[in-house]
């Protein structure tokens, strides 16, 4: 089964985390509606999106305010202990790692947050890829 991973400069995300993203983006209620459609945009001729260092700006206070939500709705920081949670209560695998899923939305919150860390002070574009 694929999924989306996040790199930028000598960042790494774990293997899939960027998979939520799009769940994940639409979650964050203070991001202008084109920013989600031009990462969205892109995945619809390529397979990855690339996010500016410039456009990290607004995107990273958005995301660690996210983090901070999601783990008080989860109640700890484990996303795949909450990824098995939400598959034992019904919720089909494919559709929560790719953005149903609460954990698998801290899965990938938590990478994208290290990824805009990243782009900022290394000055580099983050890539979200199929792999």
């Amino acid at each position: 089964m694929s999924g989306l991973n996040i790199h930028c400069g000598s960042f790494q995300g774990d293997e899939k985390s960027g998979s939520a993203i799009n769940g994940v983006l639409k979650a964050l209620p203070k991001i202008p509606k084109e920013l989600v459609q031009s990462i969205d945009s892109q995945f619809e001729s390529a397979e990855f999106a690339l996010i500016s260092v410039e456009r990290t700006v607004p995107l990273l206070p958005a995301l660690v305010s996210y983090r901070h939500q999601l783990l008080e709705q989860i109640g700890h920081d484990d996303w795949w202990k909450k990824a098995m949670e939400e598959e034992a209560a019904g919720l089909e695998p494919v559709r929560a790692k790719w953005g149903d899923g609460l954990g698998w939305r801290l899965y990938c919150v938590t990478d994208l947050i290290k990824a805009c860390e990243a782009s900022q002070a290394q000055n580099c574009e983050i890539a979200i890829c199929l792999c």
